[in-house]
C-alpha cells in the first residue's frame, strides 16, 4: 500500500476512534472505513465494487440452487463436502452461514465452552466478538448449507466461491465465484487467522 494511502487510513482511524456515532467513509478504489452501531471499526482495503451485494437478511437461497448441491463424504480427510449436481454460474447465491449466534462479551460461560469446542464449523462476524456457531447445523447433510463448505486457498482453482459480510452486520453471505461445472466440490478460503495455529491440518 503507498505510505500517503496508509497514513491517510492511520488519520481516518483515529477519527473513527474519537466519534460514537456508526458511519461510512468511502476511499479511493473502491475502499471504505466504517464503524457499526456495535462499535467494530471495519476497514475496507480491498475493491469491494468487485463484490457482489448481500441480500436483505432472511433471504434464503433459491430451491433450485439449493437442489444443485449434495453433501456427501468427500472420500478424503476432509470428511464431508458440498458437490455440484448442477453447474452453477457465476454469483450465484448460497445462502447466509447458519448457526448459533455467540457474543464473547455477553454469552454465559457454557457458550463459551462450546464456541471452543467446535471451532471448525465458527464464523467470526465482526473480527472477534461476535461469532457465528454452525456445528449442530452442519450435522443435517440432507439440505446445503454454506456451512457445508469445505476449504480451498484462494489462488487455487479449487477455491470457487467467497463470502461477504452483510451491511446490515451480523450475517455472512456466500456465493459462487466462478462458473462451476458437475462433480466440482464447492469451496472457500477460510482465511489466514483460521489456520494460525494448526498449520499442520492445513488442507
Amino acid at each position: 500500500m503507498p505510505k500517503r494511502c496508509f497514513s491517510l487510513l492511520v488519520a481516518l482511524t483515529w477519527v473513527a476512534m474519537t466519534i460514537t456515532e456508526a458511519f461510512t467513509i468511502p476511499l479511493p478504489g473502491g475502499r471504505s472505513i466504517s464503524l457499526d452501531e456495535g462499535g467494530i471499526l471495519r476497514i475496507q482495503l480491498g475493491d469491494a465494487s468487485t463484490l457482489p451485494t448481500a441480500p436483505p437478511s432472511g433471504t434464503l437461497a433459491q430451491p433450485s440452487t439449493l437442489e444443485s448441491i449434495q453433501v456427501r463424504d468427500t472420500g478424503t480427510i476432509k470428511s464431508f463436502g458440498a458437490f455440484c449436481t448442477q453447474p452453477l454460474v457465476k454469483e450465484t447465491f448460497l445462502g447466509f452461514y447458519e448457526g448459533k449466534l455467540i457474543n464473547i462479551k455477553s454469552s454465559s460461560s457454557e457458550d463459551i465452552s462450546e464456541l471452543v469446542k467446535t471451532t471448525d464449523y465458527v464464523m467470526s462476524l465482526d473480527g472477534g466478538a461476535t461469532f457465528m456457531e454452525g456445528f449442530e447445523r452442519a450435522q443435517d447433510r440432507d439440505i446445503f448449507s454454506p456451512v457445508h463448505l469445505n476449504h480451498a486457498d484462494k489462488a487455487s482453482a479449487g477455491c470457487n466461491c467467497l463470502r461477504v459480510l452483510s451491511s446490515q452486520g451480523g450475517q455472512v453471505a456466500f456465493f459462487i465465484a466462478r462458473d462451476v461445472n458437475i462433480g466440482e466440490e464447492l469451496c472457500f478460503d477460510y482465511g489466514e487467522n483460521y489456520w494460525k495455529g494448526r498449520e499442520i491440518q492445513k488442507i
